[in-house]
């Protein structure tokens, strides 16, 4: 399955490069390009895009040329410099834009259409756990499904919560745990969506309905990255 990738925000630096006021570094092109390659994708890494309409639709053309699935990050949201959506209503079609999941809102689904043919298009948003979570939950199964695949969804597991989730949210939340030797499970002490380490050193992500509050003792359901991550 051939996909292309590209990424948009003016603020993006590649590592080794300096990073002036304002700006951070693309951890999301090394991130999904690794995710998809482990998929058995063919991936083209088309590179950074400019903050302007005109850049992002060239890209989504080139990318549509020869590619079966376009997955972009950033540009998603609603700011001035955010030309994803405008962008593929213009040269393709629009179906969903924003998803009722913590982290992730921002997420968008569509085709782009080149010379008669669409390509499957999906928008992750640009914070790095966003990013992730979004890809593991959502773009994983599509990916799968494309390829032949039967079998998408996760094996999850019912464990002990070693933890006070007093304050969920109105969407589905999916948190970053660790697991612990007493047989429970805990929450990485930030949950916000611009730490990676909340990635790197979890274990898998507790799928928490959306309004459900959590106090220790209570059952949740875990999905481990092994289940994820293959």
């Amino acid at each position: 399955m051939r996909v292309a990738v590209f990424f948009t925000g003016d603020e993006l630096r590649m590592p080794g490069e300096p990073l002036p006021p304002g700006a951070i570094y693309n951890s999301n092109r090394f991130a999904l390009v690794a995710l998809l390659e482990n998929l058995g994708c063919e991936v083209r890494d088309l590179g950074l895009v400019p903050d302007n309409l005109d850049a992002t639709r060239a890209a989504l053309r080139a990318a549509a040329a020869d590619n079966d699935l376009i997955i972009t990050s950033g540009g998603v949201s609603v700011g001035e410099e955010d030309h994803i959506k405008p962008a593929v209503e213009a040269e393709g079609r629009l179906d969903m834009w924003k998803i009722g999941i913590k982290p992730g809102k921002p997420l968008a689904f569509g085709a782009v259409r080149v010379e008669g043919r669409d390509a499957a298009f999906i928008g992750l948003p640009g914070n790095p756990v966003s990013a992730f979570v979004t890809f593991l939950t959502l773009v994983r199964p599509f990916v799968l499904r494309l390829s032949g695949v039967d079998r998408v969804l996760p094996k999850s597991y019912l464990l002990r919560a070693d933890y006070d989730w007093a304050r969920p949210d109105a969407r589905r939340e999916f948190l970053r745990a660790l697991t612990n030797d007493a047989g429970g499970v805990e929450l990485f002490p930030s949950q916000g969506s611009g730490v990676l380490s909340s990635c790197v050193q979890a274990d898998g992500l507790v799928d928490n309905p959306p309004g459900q509050a959590v106090a220790r003792g209570d059952l949740v359901r875990f999905i481990p990255f092994s289940e994820l991550l293959n």
